[in-house]
């Protein structure tokens, strides 16, 4: 997956679309790029410390939130 900026000015910018989009429908694409982008915020955790380390989690959280009220992508 190739990410423009930091993980977390990512995972901020999907959670404002995804709260933003909450209610219409979502590409599976997107969906689906949301998905790997928390995969690489927990990945990010294991070289993460201190403040860092508390805003990716937070981030994180908030994007599951997120996504757990949408359906998961059809293949």
């Amino acid at each position: 997956m190739k990410i423009d900026g930091t993980i977390a000015n990512n995972l901020k910018l999907a959670i404002a679309s995804a709260q933003r989009l909450r209610g219409h429908p979502v590409y599976p694409d997107t969906i689906a790029f949301w998905r790997e982008l928390l995969h690489e915020g927990r990945r990010a955790r294991g070289n993460a410390a201190g403040v860092e380390l508390a805003e990716l989690n937070a981030l994180i959280e908030s994007l599951e939130h997120e996504l757990a009220e949408r359906p998961a992508p059809k293949a």
